[in-house]
């Protein structure tokens, strides 16, 4: 880098409902909460490949790891993983900080110290995300990424920068090849190499921290300098496994961020991300006609509830809802980003014969998932009704089922379930994806 000077009810009723709808944002947005495999299947699984083995080495994973949406900002990708030497949120526009940093305090690569060959000079705040991919039919995939720094543009030509790789292993490839390359060379992507002299197509300057409209305007983003949208190809052989290994890091020292944005078309991906809605709630039990909501979608960037009584809330998390009387209420969660609206119901009963509805992971074991063929379902309840719904809302498979059992998928139609179980006054949802 360089030296310088820091500055639930068996009766819930289900029904999602995914339409394209227009999202207008202003500014990056990103959320640590999604665990990085969620994302990798999410956004990878059942495309033209499978995703396995998914692990993720940070300090602090939901600090310096995310889901993005960057539709509207300058990033020039929908949505995807961003991935830090610092923080998420240190990303966000507009760009009014020329040297904003997040201290991880994690160690640096030994993969990266040996790309760059630093000669002893080390890497800190390491952030790596790490898969194996198996491609269905396709001989090249492709990561789409743009790289961002807060080195730019004050440390071009230093020696020393934020470093981040591509890195493949697999039939074809040296063991953690290189594919971040600048189109057409052999050239890695990196501060030095992508800049306001050298291969300046494929730069983009994004002020200093202090210089109009960057520092007022939240369609940029944070970074001083960004790459536009570039494709890292990734030449395979059908049915044969490759490693995968995405890692950014602070260079020399721990200052001054770096990120890099991989976007959801990657590797066969669609440009649009629906969300996945889902709420668990928890029905109070003194009395008081009290519930607690607990909002578990993904993808989304504005929410609506309405609670069936009158009262609606745009806030993520609401406060507890105190309903005015005894009865059963519509409960209506609506999800919306930049492409797509998901709407998620259930009816809850509150009152002297209510029972508390929750999602219990110990409860309910699905595997694998994604499915193929034959969905292994384990709850530890007998007498347990399962009824799959697709993504429309309708019902696509009904069956009872007692402990253990098999299920045949395989007649479905490829794409995304939403699981409900409902027995001994419990009720559970699950997420699922037949590919």
């Amino acid at each position: 880098m360089k030296i310088h000077v820091p500055l639930f009810l068996p009766v819930a009723v289900l029904a999602i409902l995914l339409s394209a709808t227009s999202v207008v944002r202003a500014q990056l947005f990103v959320d640590g909460s999604v665990s990085p495999d969620v994302m990798v299947e999410d956004f990878f699984g059942g495309t033209c490949v499978e995703v396995s083995n998914i692990s993720w080495v940070t300090n602090d994973t939901a600090a310096q790891m995310g889901f993005f949406e960057g539709s509207a900002s300058n990033v020039g990708l929908n949505a995807g993983i961003l991935l830090t030497s610092g923080n998420i949120q240190n990303a966000i526009g507009p760009n009014n900080n020329g040297s904003i940093s997040s201290f991880a305090n994690g160690p640096g690569d030994e993969d990266i110290n040996a790309a760059l060959g630093t000669f002893g000079i080390s890497t800190y705040d390491a952030c790596v995300l790490e898969f194996d991919v198996t491609s269905l039919d396709e001989d090249t995939l492709y990561f789409e990424y743009v790289f961002g720094s807060e080195e730019y543009e004050e440390f071009v030509g230093s020696g020393f920068n934020d470093a981040f790789a591509f890195f493949v292993s697999g039939p074809g490839y040296e063991p953690n090849t290189n594919i971040a390359l600048v189109p057409g060379t052999d050239i890695p992507v990196a501060i030095n190499n992508v800049n306001m002299i050298d291969n300046t197509d494929y730069y983009v300057n994004n002020g200093d921290g202090s210089a109009p409209p960057y520092n007022a305007d939240s369609t940029f983003v944070q970074y001083d300098g960004l790459t536009t949208v570039l494709a890292a190809p990734m030449y395979v052989i059908p049915g044969q496994t490759y490693h995968v290994k995405l890692a950014v890091a602070d260079v020399m020292d721990g200052v001054l961020d770096s990120g890099v944005f991989i976007g959801i078309e990657s590797l066969c991906g669609g440009p649009e991300l629906p969300p996945v809605t889902e709420f668990a709630y928890f029905v109070a039990t003194d009395g008081s006609y009290t519930v607690a909501f607990e909002n578990d979608t993904r993808y989304a960037t504005s929410w609506a509830w309405d609670f069936g009584d009158g009262t609606t809330s745009t806030a993520r998390h609401p406060a507890p809802h105190t309903f005015s009387e005894a009865g059963t209420y519509t409960v209506r969660l609506s999800a919306a980003n930049y492409c797509c609206t998901s709407v998620y119901t259930q009816e809850i009963t509150v009152g002297s014969t209510a029972t508390s509805v929750q999602t219990a992971p110990e409860a309910v074991q699905f595997y694998p998932n994604p499915v193929s063929s034959t969905l292994q379902v384990q709850v530890n309840t007998p007498n347990v009704e399962l009824q799959l719904f697709n993504a429309n809302g309708q019902l696509a498979l009904q069956q009872n089922l007692s402990h253990s059992v098999a299920i045949d998928v395989s007649q479905l139609p490829k794409g995304l379930y939403i699981a409900r179980l409902t027995g001994n006054n419990n009720t559970w949802h699950r997420r699922l994806v037949v590919r």
